[in-house]
């Protein structure tokens, strides 16, 4: 079980309540947007760990919502979801700052699995980021040392 906070935006109430249903009972958080203004609007006062984005919407579409989600919360991962896959829009995503692309209709078990494997990535860049600083450190730690044992 997660704790994970997920925004879910489709512009189709199905899928919206669907997703709720399905990810509330894998343990996470959920939050609901029928289009990209509103997840704009609720990632200030909801941040989202996960998005999962809708490509196609009226209004601001999963591009340009995506765009606008990393100017506010670039920690926050993406994935773009589509029954009208291109592989010019999976490429616009991916340069976008998504983090995965998924083709509807999608299995729950398998759209699961992108989420989970997107957190563990994210996980993991964060450790190593932890660990770059924590070398750093010793490096500056083992720099004085060295002064201080050749003024000896």
């Amino acid at each position: 079980m997660s704790s994970a906070k997920i925004l879910v935006v489709d512009d189709e109430l199905f899928v919206r309540e669907l997703l709720l249903e399905f990810l509330s009972i894998q343990g996470y958080e959920v939050s609901l947007a029928e289009s990209g203004e509103k997840a704009i609007e609720l990632i200030y006062t909801q941040p989202a760990d996960v998005v999962l984005l809708d490509l196609k919407m009226s209004g601001m579409d999963g591009i340009e919502t995506l765009k606008q989600i990393r100017k506010t919360s670039p920690n926050t991962l993406a994935i773009i979801m589509t029954g009208y896959p291109t592989i010019e829009s999976s490429i616009d995503a991916l340069r976008h700052g998504a983090c995965d692309y998924v083709i509807k209709p999608f299995k729950l078990n398998d759209l699961k699995s992108s989420i989970e494997n997107a957190l563990r990535e994210h996980e993991l860049k964060s450790e190593i980021g932890q660990l770059k600083d924590r070398i750093v450190e010793l490096e500056a730690e083992l720099e004085k040392v060295t002064y201080l044992q050749k003024r000896i």
